[in-house]
């Protein structure tokens, strides 16, 4: 019995965990035939192997919510770049293929707009050669035997160690050997950075965030995604061109339902997203792509939406960007955050013309803020102030205003949109992010406030409970993938508009 021929037809074989209808026959009915019956059904349900489980989405830096759907087109399709449908065979890797087969290859042929190489194995990541990568370096994220692994720690060796392609690490008579085997990684074949988009309450165990169609579309104008999904017996049999918009997702009990695949694109006139699975062509699907409907992927299906990009810059927001040479630069230099003794904090700071002409402050920001780590929309501004002062070239705020500047403040003992109870947090402070001096160097605008090697602070009960140091260059430095300070400026001048 060909386990790929009866992929399309598990939703008949169990319901809710139990043994349903055969559509095939068995010449006996003997103990070792219903055992290896059982066997093969289980390899096929195996073969999906994403754990959300193990997703620790409390240590994944989450992407910007955009809202906005003026000027979104009606339809994106990302498929010309993609690489041919894969098969994963019976192993949970599926994780493996979303991210390295699937976006890592995609994001490659969209860089150099290569529309040729769909079956050319120089030109595929590697899923096989990312697995291994995944169980040397993040054995505790992933199960042996490939049963099944999280996305975090497949972008993040990703970013560190680079992928094999096909041609080097190949999948050949779908076949794998999942753990004892030594990875090949390719440093010239890296991701540069990657963000959660958007998660439910259930992969949260607390809220949700940027699920969304809006903001789902929004990120599909700029690249693919990838999904974790939990499937239903509609989609497991599925084998048409039509739309899927509804399902149950109890059918299917256990870690064998969740799945993890590439979102491709969407159309606003089938109200659907459009996704690439790794369950091959002839037995599945509509040649191996599916139709979701936008309500049913937000209600019912989806889990988690992560995007990546080759550029470790990518997410820099662009109202951050700088308005041409105009001879401005300002600095902003952090002198000290400290306790006081009526229980609140007081920032001292300066800002600095190191331009070549007068610079007139009055309209700009002063923005200071306290975020959890990773997690910038959970967050509270700390102060919002205005220095009402032209500097001439080379001058100090400080000496022009004949004092310090200063900021008073307390602690928040919630976040704008959540509880601050003993939570991880950094503090940033940002000059002028709506740019309105026009400054040519953002890169000196900024400064987080962190403990001791750029770790975390420590909030609890209002309170710092961790030493306060000051880190004047970009955390994404000292922290692999979290927030650059141009990135939190962009974020905060699409706030303050």
């Amino acid at each position: 019995m060909n386990l790929r021929n009866l992929r399309s037809r598990a939703g008949k074989l169990f319901v809710s965990g139990a043994l349903a209808t055969m559509p095939f026959s068995m010449t006996s009915c003997d103990e070792a035939t219903t055992q290896a019956v059982f066997d093969i059904l289980e390899a096929l349900l195996d073969c999906m192997g994403y754990i959300p489980q193990n997703e620790d989405i409390t240590d994944e830096t989450t992407d910007d919510v955009d809202n906005d759907d003026s000027g979104l087109p009606s339809s994106v399709d990302w498929t010309k770049y993609t690489p041919a449908v894969g098969n994963q065979g019976s192993y949970g890797t599926c994780v493996a293929w979303a991210t390295g087969y699937g976006l890592k290859t995609t994001l490659n042929n969209i860089d150099h707009n290569y529309t040729s190489y769909k079956n050319t194995a120089s030109y595929q990541t590697s899923p096989i050669d990312l697995w291994h990568l995944m169980r040397t370096n993040y054995s505790s994220s992933t199960s042996t035997q490939c049963g099944g692994s999280s996305f975090d720690p497949a972008f993040k060796v990703m970013i560190a160690k680079g992928v094999a392609n096909m041609s080097t690490k190949p999948f050949t008579g779908q076949k794998m050997t999942c753990d004892g085997v030594s990875s090949t990684g390719n440093s010239s074949n890296k991701l540069g950075a990657y963000r959660l988009v958007a998660y439910t309450r259930e992969l949260s165990n607390s809220g949700s965030y940027g699920m969304t169609v809006t903001n789902l579309k929004s990120k599909l104008t700029e690249g693919p995604l990838v999904v974790g999904a939990k499937l239903g017996e509609n989609f497991m049999r599925w084998n048409s061109s039509a739309v899927i918009t509804s399902d149950d997702p109890d059918s299917y009990n256990g870690g064998h339902a969740y799945h993890a695949m590439m979102i491709v694109g969407y159309s606003d006139e089938r109200k659907a997203f459009r996704i690439q699975n790794s369950w091959g062509t002839s037995e599945w699907g509509d040649n191996g792509y599916i139709w979701v409907g936008y309500n049913h992927f937000l209600t019912n299906f989806a889990f988690g939406v992560w995007s990546a990009s080759n550029d470790a810059n990518a997410y820099v927001n662009s109202t951050a960007a700088t308005r041409g040479i105009s001879g401005v630069d300002l600095k902003l230099e952090v002198i000290a955050d400290e306790a006081l003794a009526n229980g609140n904090r007081k920032l001292t700071y300066d800002i600095v013309n190191k331009g070549s002409g007068d610079v007139n402050l009055s309209n700009s920001d002063v923005v200071y803020s306290l975020y959890k780590k990773k997690h910038f929309h959970e967050k509270a501004i700390l102060a919002d102030v205005k220095v009402d002062a032209v500097l001439p070239a080379g001058a100090k705020a400080s000496s022009v205003l004949g004092k310090r500047l200063t900021i008073e403040y307390q602690l928040p003992s919630v976040f704008c949109n959540g509880e601050l109870t003993d939570a991880e947090c950094y503090m940033f402070l940002a000059l002028d992010p709506k740019n309105e001096s026009g400054d040519d160097n953002l890169e000196n605008n900024f400064a987080f406030i962190t403990s001791s090697e750029a770790k975390p602070l420590k909030v609890f009960n209002n309170e710092i409970t961790n030493d306060v140091k000051i880190l004047t260059a970009d955390l994404s430095s000292k922290i692999v993938n979290d927030y650059s300070g141009a990135e939190l400026i962009g974020r905060l001048a699409k706030e303050l508009k």
